[in-house]
Formats: structure tokens, C-alpha cells, sequence
């Protein structure tokens, strides 16, 4: 009886072998296009993260440049006895020095 049905599922394969290639080439394209499109959404979010990170990229550079301006201008003279006079008090040894005696506060 075993027998049997194998004879006529291969007399069936045989028979429609071409049919059965078409099917079986269709189901694979079906897979993979089905595959295909529910990977869409983890594309999507690949692209917004994409995008996120080159916005912050951007934004670190543009902080990157502001210090290194910062830096400079740190480093200056200018800037150490400007900070020297202001936050602590200091003059040059050869500074003239004015002091308002009127009274008034302004």
C-alpha cells in the first residue's frame, strides 16, 4: 500500500514536474518578499536613528568648534589679565589706576 502512493506521487512529480518547479520558484519569491517587507519597519527605524545621530554628530562638532574658540581665546593674554583684574583683583606693576572720589555710585 506504501508503495502505492509513492508510485503515484512520483508518476504526480513526473507528470507536472514543470508546474511543480513554477510553485515552488513562487513560494520562495513569496517568502521573500514577504521576508522583505516586515523588515520595512526595522529599516525605517535604522533611518531615523541614522538621521538622529548625524544631527547629534553635527552638534558635537559645532560644540567642539565653540570650545576650541574658547580655548584660544582662554589662552590669550588679554583674556588672563582681563579675568586677573576682574576676579581677583590685580593690575600690572606699570598701570594707572583711577579712582572716583565724586562719591556717586553708579
Amino acid at each position: 500500500m506504501l508503495s502505492e502512493y509513492k508510485d503515484k506521487i512520483v508518476d504526480f512529480a513526473v507528470k507536472h514536474k514543470k508546474r511543480i518547479k513554477i510553485f515552488a520558484f513562487l513560494l520562495l519569491v513569496g517568502g521573500m518578499a514577504f521576508r522583505g517587507a516586515m523588515q520595512i519597519p526595522q529599516i525605517r527605524a535604522a533611518k531615523a536613528e541614522i538621521a538622529r545621530l548625524n544631527s547629534q554628530i553635527e552638534y558635537e562638532k559645532e560644540r567642539q568648534r565653540e570650545v576650541e574658540e574658547l580655548q584660544a581665546q582662554v589662552n590669550s593674554d588679554e583674556y588672563i589679565e582681563k579675568m586677573a583684574s576682574e576676579k581677583l583683583g590685580l593690575v600690572k606693576s606699570n598701570a594707572k589706576i583711577f579712582i572716583d572720589v565724586s562719591g556717586e555710585q553708579q
